[in-house]
């Protein structure tokens, strides 16, 4: 046993106009987990704490918290990992959400997300036409093994921090869960599904990789990439995402370096005209603290090895 305090973020927002901080001591094993710790607390020492919990086993996805500043499962978190130099942890909500009480937060605009993909099978046929069971390839299910063991827990969205500045943002979860649907051989709405993540601002992803911290392994960041990459296959490429993408792909094979002027251009739309004119200003204070880029770029030595990588990756180039 050991003298530990739970550092506790405390708010309700039916009573309280700002959260305060508690600090709860109880004796407890180091072994224990995280949530172990909150589980005692409430049940010996201050009843009032409050936290979502189901399953215990990181199954349930329910405990999900900030713990000494790192989202994760509390149930799958060992104290003993956690503790300070003063033996105690701080306990806080999610970010990138409401606090509702303590631990619980508002999780609408995460289920909205989810919900508006219609995260379900929607076959090509019936039910009626299977006698027993829709039947898949090894191969094709590989392919969404990872994603299915998504529990839902919001850890991947908490800590992106594309949704903590545009909210409008779909998120990892979301986007991982669209690449279940889109590359599963029995679903027909592979370029619906598409459509509605990229309207969802799938392209606002920066690539950062704070989503790659999942407790189940999902690896989300891969899943949107593949989701960017099915998103140009299917053609749906006018948008300044899918054509900075592009453009960047295409000079890089062109010269071996990246064309800042065709890039600009390229991303704005070669004949989106009003874009263009906007951002004429930004290009005259360049050209006057002399940061243009040349105008021709030489193609780098042994540019044919890059075109090489380029082919044999099937890499699209065109905008």
């Amino acid at each position: 046993m050991a003298k530990i305090t739970l550092d506790l973020f405390r708010y309700d927002e039916a009573v309280d106009e700002v959260p305060h901080r508690d600090r709860v001591d109880i004796e407890f094993p180091e072994t224990s987990t995280v949530l172990d710790a909150l589980e005692y607390a409430k049940a010996e020492v201050d009843g009032s704490i409050t936290f979502r919990r189901s399953c215990r086993s990181a199954i349930c996805g329910s405990c999900s918290m900030n713990i000494n500043g790192v989202t994760g499962l509390a149930c799958k978190t060992p104290l003993k990992s956690v503790l300070r130099k003063d033996n105690s942890v701080a306990v806080d909500p999610m970010p990138n959400f409401e606090p509702m009480k303590d631990m619980v937060v508002h999780m609408d605009p995460f289920w909205d997300k989810y919900s508006r993909l219609k995260p379900y099978l929607q076959p090509f046929d019936r039910d009626e036409d299977h006698e027993r069971e829709r039947r898949v390839s090894p191969e094709d299910m590989k392919k969404l093994v990872a994603v299915a063991n998504c529990v839902m827990c919001a850890t991947c969205y908490a800590l992106c921090p594309v949704v903590s500045v545009d909210p409008s943002f779909a998120g990892p979860a979301a986007i991982a869960y669209a690449y279940r649907f889109i590359e599963d051989v029995r679903d027909s709405k592979r370029k619906e599904r598409i459509g509605q993540i990229s309207d969802d601002y799938l392209w606002l992803c920066a690539h950062c990789y704070a989503c790659s911290y999942c407790p189940k392994h999902v690896e989300p960041q891969d899943d949107i990439i593949a989701v960017k990459r099915a998103s140009i296959q299917e053609g749906l490429t006018d948008a300044p995402g899918p054509r900075h993408a592009l453009v960047v792909s295409k000079t890089i094979k062109q010269s071996g370096m990246l064309n800042e002027n065709e890039v600009i251009v390229g991303t704005v739309g070669r004949f989106n005209f009003k874009g263009l004119v906007k951002i004429m200003p930004l290009g005259l204070r360049m050209a006057m603290k002399g940061k243009v880029p040349p105008l021709f770029l030489h193609p780098v030595d042994r540019i044919d090895e890059i075109r090489t990588i380029y082919d044999t990756l099937e890499v699209p180039v065109s905008a």
